[in-house]
């Protein structure tokens, strides 16, 4: 059994806290957030304890585990933290908002012999899954073009409304679009080159962008993300990948499954197919995988190198959306 301790009962605090009760490896024995009335809601409902102090948690708190469900400018400071004490960590995306922040998380981990993963949850939602099953089977031919989009109105729920503070949270580059790269990479292959732009909307933090990447193997991605939608606009997100041998697409805000069109000399044939869910719902699956990984000393189905590397390629969107240059990496 492996016993956690969660800091941030907020959305994704309270998400994370559900997914625990279906996972029979799991016990969540502590939480902790700076409004103590939501760790102690928690804590009622869980059995556990409730902390509004970091630093008496890791004191006095019985875990293994700290789920890091904080806003992305306190990643750093409280995995860090928790590892020191031998804890292992699993922590939302994005890592960090620097690499310099996300390399000494990685350090921290490798000194203290302790697993660390993070949040890349796309990974784990069933039209991903069924996308990168499509390419990892051949069926696909070599992937060479990549469109996804991610939009959204801005987010208006956080603490402190710290989405709008672009030094807080990255932007929507680093917060949101973060998603496809790490999906883009992990599925297709590494980034070689990057070239953004992007324009604010008409309140701090709101902005939309567009990456360009050029992968190692030659494949092409455009990747567009926004917090600049109206207000009440809903949350969409689609793909588009095309291979030598057939293409697969994705809309969320359509009634219609995954197509697959194949040309087989010269005839076009479309294939839908609903997605299947896995385990559960997408993030208690990936919570599913790291608690697994500690109770059974399995490999980790995402590592903390692969949330740098992708952080590397957002925070060179970054660079080349300010100086209007591409980005080698």
């Amino acid at each position: 059994m492996v016993k956690i301790a969660l800091i941030g009962c907020g959305t994704m605090g309270r998400t994370h806290a559900g997914g625990y009760l279906k996972i029979k490896e799991a016990a969540v024995t502590a939480f902790c957030d700076i409004q103590e009335e939501r760790a102690v809601k928690l804590a009622e409902h869980h059995g556990a304890k409730a902390f509004k102090s970091f630093e008496e948690m890791l004191e006095q708190g019985d875990f293994d585990m700290l789920d890091v469900c904080l806003p992305t400018y306190l990643h750093k400071e409280y995995a860090i933290a928790a590892m020191n004490k031998g804890k292992h960590v699993f922590c939302e995306k994005p890592i960090a908002l620097t690499m310099e922040d996300g390399e000494a998380m990685l350090e921290a981990a490798r000194a203290n012999e302790v697993k660390f993963s993070v949040g890349h949850v796309l990974r784990f939602f069933p039209a991903y899954k069924q996308a990168g099953e499509q390419i990892e089977n051949g069926r696909l031919g070599v992937p060479r073009l990549i469109r996804t989009t991610r939009n959204q109105a801005f987010p208006q729920w956080s603490w402190e409304n710290w989405y709008q503070d672009y030094a807080k949270s990255g932007g929507p580059i680093l917060d949101l679009v973060i998603h496809d790269v790490d999906w883009i990479i992990r599925n297709i292959g590494a980034v070689e080159r990057v070239y953004a732009k992007s324009f604010n909307g008409t309140v701090a933090g709101q902005e939309h962008c567009i990456l360009l990447l050029r992968l190692k193997n030659g494949a092409i991605a455009h990747v567009e993300g926004s917090w600049a939608y109206p207000s009440g606009s809903a949350f969409h997100v689609t793909y588009e990948i095309v291979g030598t041998k057939a293409q697969i697409e994705f809309d969320n805000l359509t009634t219609s499954p995954v197509i697959k069109q194949t040309c087989e000399n010269g005839l076009h044939k479309l294939e839908a197919f609903s997605p299947v869910e896995g385990l559960s719902e997408p993030y208690c699956a990936e919570l599913n995988e790291f608690v697994r990984s500690i109770e059974y000393n399995l490999p980790l189905a995402v590592t903390g190198q692969e949330a740098v590397e992708a952080l590397k390629v957002v925070l060179s969107g970054i660079q080349s959306s300010k100086s209007g240059q591409p980005v080698s990496l």
